[in-house]
């Protein structure tokens, strides 16, 4: 005859049931708003030109939001402008405000007609944009968040 222990059986059941909860449980998370503020012009150079793109965050959610890294891709006017991968390491408030600036740098010889397009047209009048990615945030078994956003803005020169 088997020999049940039955206090054994127990815990492992409760040890299972804790383990797929944690496994399967994500923190629910508002999507912020990350909308580009601004688009200025850093340096023009012979071989490249580099801009400052201003972004700001709203978190509507009743936590901080640790932001790690930002993924985004920018579209001025139609057209790819920037995009990549850029380590954060801020936080925005819990139902706050927040900003950011990214350096981009644009190569000369792969983007001269959108440049000057952009150039000409853009720091006359606004031009349309088009903005996505995802925030990777650290907070424990949370996925990137992903964000989207366009509107139209004005490219400046730089002060």
């Amino acid at each position: 005859m088997k020999h049940f222990n039955l206090n054994a059986h127990c815990w492992s059941l409760l040890a299972a049931v804790l383990l797929s909860s944690c496994a399967t449980t994500r923190p629910t998370i508002q999507t912020p708003d990350v909308i580009l503020t601004s688009v200025q012009v850093d340096n023009i150079g012979i071989g490249a030109q580099s801009f400052l793109l201003g972004f700001s965050v709203n978190n509507p959610n009743p936590f901080p939001l640790p932001v790690k890294s930002i993924r985004y891709d920018l579209l001025l006017d139609g057209q790819k402008f920037a995009g990549g991968e850029t380590q954060g390491d801020f936080v925005v408030s819990a139902r706050g405000d927040g900003a950011f600036v990214i350096g981009v740098e644009l190569d000369v010889l792969q983007s001269a007609s959108q440049l000057a397009s952009l150039l000409r047209g853009g720091m006359r009048e606004p031009v349309g944009y088009e903005l996505q990615g995802r925030l990777a945030v650290g907070i424990p078994f949370a996925r990137p968040i992903p964000f989207s956003n366009s509107g139209v803005i004005r490219v400046r020169s730089g002060s």
